[in-house]
């Protein structure tokens, strides 16, 4: 019983949305050009941390998929493109990361001296080893 329940209120949103979209577009010339957007902003109201995070983490997957791009290209001039959008896209990102830091949505804690220190020797001892 639940279940038929749950399939009309979904059946009533599909319906709902069906009918606003057809609505946008039979009127379409005596209608504001953002008709479809302002019902889409409506219904999603997404809050400003989800934006933010969706901002964020679509910054990280970009940096991933150019730097792969950096590593399998050899033309010069398209490794110098690709490397000036990784650095434009990681300076997006981390404006991101700020935007969320300084209003709490992305807190961190402070990392002790010593584990900074043990992890400047790690790489630093890395470093050396693959200059070898």
């Amino acid at each position: 019983m639940a279940t038929k329940t749950k399939q009309s209120s979904t059946q009533k949103n599909t319906t709902s949305i069906t009918n606003t979209n057809s609505k946008c577009r039979t009127t379409s010339s005596s209608r504001p050009k953002n008709c479809c957007t302002e019902f889409a902003q409506d219904v999603c109201k997404l809050s400003d941390k989800e934006i933010i995070s969706d901002v964020l983490g679509s910054h990280k997957a970009l940096i991933k998929l150019y730097g792969t791009a950096l590593c399998e290209t050899s033309c010069p001039q398209l490794r110098n493109l690709i490397d000036n959008q990784l650095s434009e896209c990681a300076e997006d990102q981390f404006d991101a990361f700020l935007y969320m830091h300084e209003r709490g949505l992305y807190p961190t804690d402070s990392a002790p001296m010593p584990k900074i220190n043990q992890a400047k020797k790690k790489c630093t001892a890395c470093e050396s080893f693959m200059k070898k």
